[in-house]
Formats: structure tokens, sequence, C-alpha cells
């Protein structure tokens, strides 16, 4: 059996040679000899003329074009400047006249031009080429809408992933909140840029488009990365290795590429996005709502699954010593101005007490614990210990470190239930212990909910320690948030 650090070297080796040879050879498949498929075409001119031409074009590319008559050429320049077609041939005179859109990619643009450039000389008739939508001079090749959205694409994707990672613990919210922020932040940025620099213009449709592009991609992955962080490497096998080709890259070949990639051009989010913005700029915005529908989709799956993700999250506990039921406390009384009653141990009635101390082994969160176990030495009650294992970085990104990580987590998880097991054995009071994989704050405000869903004529008091990590506080982050939000009574132990 090899070291656990070789085969984790050799899984890191093979996976990187399989993500090379699919990239590679969906790459090459789309765009080593791109020839079109079903191109929709324009076509005006007597129906004799037309059939001709149609028959000329099936007989040398079978299948490479898609015909739409039109009556004139205004029509036809209509049709190319709605999306209808992407060129149309005028056949009505005694020369031919070709109708392109270098805005709409060079690649549609150049498979017209040589097609009907053949058909032309077999015929001993001359044609005329005229770009009818053609690109601005500070976008010359229109490419600027293709390569802005690859810009956001790799961002997006770690925005996704790094979202689920830093804020693995954080409260839910954050999980629907992070990505979408960032999202809109791409948009702004990304629509800023392009439009100082390639002068598009149309910086609030550009900027919507891209930030719901960016929230397309960031949201899915960060369910993958919730899940199981290694299985981002599926976002990124869907987003960039199929996306790409998928795309039909900056010369929009998405009609050129085999039919196996085809097949997925109308849903992945790269080539509809660089579409969408393409039809915002050149062409009017026509037929750019089917992008924003799969686009918002996809958008909308992602959040859902966030949302279904983190709720599904149970946070993991550990149990140690007898658990005591819930207490019984005192009549309640006022509480601060503006805050709902709340009752509070009567101190001249033996009642039973229930403390829920926040214990991480630090020195004043061993003084909250031993303050709570020397006062339940005295009067009946039950001593519950909250350790938050709480870490904004949940995993190495491989996912080959996760093992050793969580042993990490385990043993220091162990140590904080032994010392916390140390003080309430010293007093001679019986405890429980339980290890929530949650902020500080909330592990102790949900630990404090479940006993008091136990009973709900009971309350528990939560005693915590002061911050041991910003010492010129007064108290600390966590206290005052617990001050802030808790239903509970609050004690909090210098």
């Amino acid at each position: 059996m090899y070291p656990a650090q070789y085969r984790a070297l050799a899984g890191f080796l093979v996976a990187s040679a399989v993500f090379v040879a699919i990239f590679v050879a969906l790459t090459l498949s789309a765009f080593h000899k791109p020839t079109p498929h079903d191109l929709p075409v324009g076509i005006v001119g007597p129906a004799a003329v037309t059939r001709q031409v149609e028959h000329a074009l099936d007989s040398a590319a079978p299948g490479a074009f898609r015909f739409r008559s039109y009556h004139s050429q205004a029509g036809a320049t209509a049709g190319i400047a709605q999306r209808e077609v992407d060129g149309a041939l005028v056949a009505s005179g005694a020369n031919l006249r070709l109708l392109v859109t270098q805005a709409g990619g060079t690649g549609p643009d150049q498979a017209l031009s040589g097609a009907f450039a053949a058909v032309a000389a077999r015929s001993g008739r001359q044609l005329t080429v005229s770009d009818v939508v053609p690109p601005r001079a500070s976008d010359s090749q229109a490419l600027s809408s293709w390569f802005v959205v690859l810009s956001v694409l790799i961002p997006s994707l770690a925005a996704g992933s790094a979202s689920a990672l830093a804020f693995r613990r954080a409260r839910r919210a954050w999980a629907v909140a992070v990505p979408v922020a960032a999202a809109v932040v791409s948009g702004l940025v990304a629509a800023a840029i392009l439009d100082g620099i390639a002068g598009l213009g149309n910086y609030a449709a550009i900027a919507g488009i891209i930030a719901l592009f960016s929230l397309a991609v960031a949201a899915p992955t960060a369910v993958l990365a919730r899940i199981r962080p290694p299985l981002v490497a599926l976002a990124v096998l869907v987003f960039i290795v199929a996306g790409i080709p998928v795309s039909g890259g900056p010369a929009n070949l998405a009609s050129f590429t085999p039919g196996f990639l085809r097949v997925f051009g109308p849903v992945l989010p790269l080539g509809i996005a660089a579409s969408g913005i393409r039809n915002v700029v050149y062409f009017g915005g026509h037929a750019t709502s089917p992008y924003l529908w799969t686009l918002a989709a996809w958008a909308v799956a992602g959040i859902a699954g966030l949302i279904l993700v983190t709720a599904l999250r149970r946070p993991a506990l550990v149990l140690t010593g007898p658990v005591t039921p819930p207490p019984v406390l005192a009549e309640p009384v006022s509480a601060r101005p503006g805050q709902a009653s709340v009752p509070i141990p009567d101190p001249g009635a033996a009642r039973s007490l229930t403390l829920v101390v926040g214990f991480d082994d630090s020195e004043p969160a061993r003084r909250a614990l031993v303050w709570g176990a020397d006062l339940l030495r005295a009067r009946p009650g039950a001593l519950h210990v909250v350790y938050a294992d709480h870490v904004l970085i949940d995993s190495d990104l491989s996912g080959f470190g996760r093992a050793e990580m969580d042993e990490s987590r385990d043993e220091k998880a162990a140590s904080v239930a032994e010392a916390a097991k140390e003080i309430t054995t010293a007093a001679g009071t019986p405890s429980t212990f339980e290890r929530r994989q949650e902020s500080p704050a909330d592990a102790i405000l949900h630990a404090a909910d479940t006993y008091a869903a136990a009973d709900p004529a009971s309350t528990p008091i939560i005693v915590a320690g002061r911050s041991h990590h910003v010492p010129h506080q007064v108290i600390g982050s966590v206290p005052v948030r617990l001050l802030h939000e808790s239903p509970y009574p609050v004690l909090t132990i210098p």
C-alpha cells in the first residue's frame, strides 16, 4: 500500500490528464474544420432562380444552409437586423448581391461569402457583398461581446466556489447573498470597462446580462462546492471545458460545430450570454429574450439549490454526560425597554436552572464554565456546554486533504470536550457537551432554542465569557450579538 500522499499525487495527475484530454478533444472537434450546419440564410428572387441557387448550395454542402424566402431586399435586410437570418442573397437582377453582417460573427460572414462566391462563379454572374450591419470601429471584428463574457466566466466560477467555502458556516442568508452580490459587481465592473475600451454603450443592458450570466455560473458552482468541494470540477467541465467549444468562440461558430456539441448550444451560458450582448449592441435587442430566460433558469436553479442545501444542513452534535430535563424558572419580569419580558431565576427559590455555556477552552470561556458549574453545585439544574466548531475555509480546494482537516478538527473538539469535562467533574456538576458546526453566537442561540422548545414554559440562561481575541474590547462581538439577538437572559463573565 502506497502512502496517502503518493495516492493523492497520482489522483491529481490522473485528474489533470483527463481534464486536458477532454478539453483538447472537445475544442479541436469544434474548431479544427468548422463546417456550417443549418445556417439560416434569406433569399430574394424569382422562384426558378432561387431553386437553382438552393440546389447548387445543397449539392456542394448538404445541410449547410437553411433558406428563408423574402419578397424584397428591404425585407431581407430587416430579417438580418432582427436576427432571423445570418445573411441573404438577392438574385432578382442580372447580378447577385449578398447581404451579410460581420457584427453577427466573422464565421457566418466568411462562410456565406465563400459559398455564394462559388455559386456566382459557376453561374457566370458577378457577386457583390454588402455588410448591412457592420461592427463599430472600436469593435472592428465584433469580438468584444464574446471576450467580455469569457473574462467574467472564470471569476464567476471562483466566486461560486470561494463563497461556498469561505462562508460555509455563516448565516444561511449569506449562501444566496454572496453569489448574488458578486454577480452584480461583476456585471457593473465588466460593462463599465467594456464601454470604456470598446465603446459599445448600452451600459445598463450589458451590465444586466453579464450579472445574470455571472450568477448563472456562480450559483450552481456554489451548490456543488457546498455538497462536496471536489464537485467544483464538474462546474469547470460544464462551463469551461464544454462551454467554450459549444459557444462557437469569438467568431460565432456555434452553428459550425459537430452535432454532439450543437445540442448543448442553446443551454450553456457562455455562448448565449455573448449572443445576447451582441444582439443588444448591434441588433436592437432582437431575439434576446430566449437567451435571458435560459440564463435566468440557470441562476434560479442555482439559488434554489443553495437554499435547499443550506436548509438540509444539520449541525453535527457530540453529546457527553447525562441530559437534564428542561428547567423550571420563576415568573417573568420586565426586560430592557423595548424588549419582551423574559423569565429570570428567582434567587430565593430552589428551582431548577438551565445554563447554556459557550465554551472553546479559552481562558474567558473557562472562567464562564467554572462560574456556571459552581452555581449549580448549590442548586438543582442542568449545565449544557456548547462548542462552536466554526471555520471559514472548509476545504483545501482539491479535496485530497479533507480527511486530514476533519481529523484535526475532531481532535480539537475532543480536546475542548475533555477540558469542559475536567471543569464540570471538579465541580461535581453533571453536564452535556455539544459540538455545533456554526458560528459561536448561532451555535449558542440554537442550542438554547433546543432546550426552550422542549418545554415552552422554561427559559434557558446563556452564559458566555468575554472575547479572548480582542483584549481591548470590554466583552467582545459574540456576547454583544447575544445581548442584541437573544430572547433569553444573557450573562457575560469578564
